[in-house]
């Protein structure tokens, strides 16, 4: 688990925020796409550099705000992009984040400060409704301390957790982070068994994903979230807010 800080922020990404349009209003449910990254794969140290030349990289501007409307204080408070890639071994995950105020915390208290959620099914269920089923991966993400101390025992490092399976065996799971300008990026590598993905991966292949990005602006209170899938309420982990993800490959291209 590796941190460091890069002072270009993420202007670009606030500059390719799009006026919105109205939420919650009758939409089809976007289908994302996870090209194959070539070789090499990216090295997980915070840097986007690795992922210039990935195709495919999702905007979540105020259209996006699924859960926290009401304390959501427009794109500074939080906003990002996030992309995903894999190869024969791996899922990769790039989220880079606007937020004014960062507030982090470790283990299950995670999930109320700032942090990345990965929601990944390992068998999608086209037009799925109800709880989760209990293969889903929750996985979280934070970026750990954002003002070093010096203190190891006060300093923490980019870290994730498993909010579910309980008890799923998780070793293998890398995470970096970087502290911006304007926000912080969260870089990770998920292998594919802890996805509960079992044999090897091919292009064409279909799974279920979201990612959250939630913003905390005082300590242990989770505010707003934006999420890939806005086209429905977070009203928890369900299977209506998962979306199919194709692996496609490197063009980012699904084939018909």
């Amino acid at each position: 688990m590796k941190k460091r800080t890069l002072l270009f922020g993420a202007a670009a990404v606030a500059a390719a925020l799009t006026a919105t349009g109205t939420l919650w209003a009758a939409a089809a449910k976007p289908v994302i796409t996870c090209p194959q990254k070539p070789d090499p794969p990216p090295v997980i140290d915070g840097d986007p550099n690795d992922w210039e030349q990935v195709p495919c990289a999702i905007v979540l501007d105020k259209s996006h705000v699924t859960w926290g409307q009401a304390q959501y204080q427009g794109e500074e408070d939080l906003s990002g992009t996030v992309r995903l890639c894999f190869d024969s071994n791996y899922l990769y995950l790039l989220v880079e984040v606007i937020d004014e105020v960062i507030k982090t915390a470790s283990d299950k208290e995670l999930f109320l400060s700032d942090h990345i959620e990965l929601d990944f099914a390992p068998v999608y269920k086209e037009n799925g409704f109800g709880p989760k089923p209990s293969d889903w991966r929750i996985l979280g993400f934070t970026p750990g301390t954002v003002e070093e101390s010096g203190d190891p025992l006060a300093d923490m490092e980019a870290d994730a957790t498993v909010a579910a399976p309980p008890g799923l065996e998780w070793s293998g799971i890398d995470t970096a982070a970087s502290i911006t300008e304007d926000g912080y990026i969260l870089e990770a590598r998920i292998p594919w068994k802890v996805l509960g993905v079992k044999g090897a991966v091919k292009v064409g292949q279909v799974f279920g994903v979201d990612v959250h990005i939630s913003d905390s602006d005082k300590d242990f209170v989770q505010e707003c979230m934006t999420s890939l899938n806005n086209t429905v309420r977070w009203r928890g982990r369900r299977q209506e807010n998962i979306l199919k993800m194709v692996l496609s490959g490197t063009d980012g291209k699904i084939k018909k």
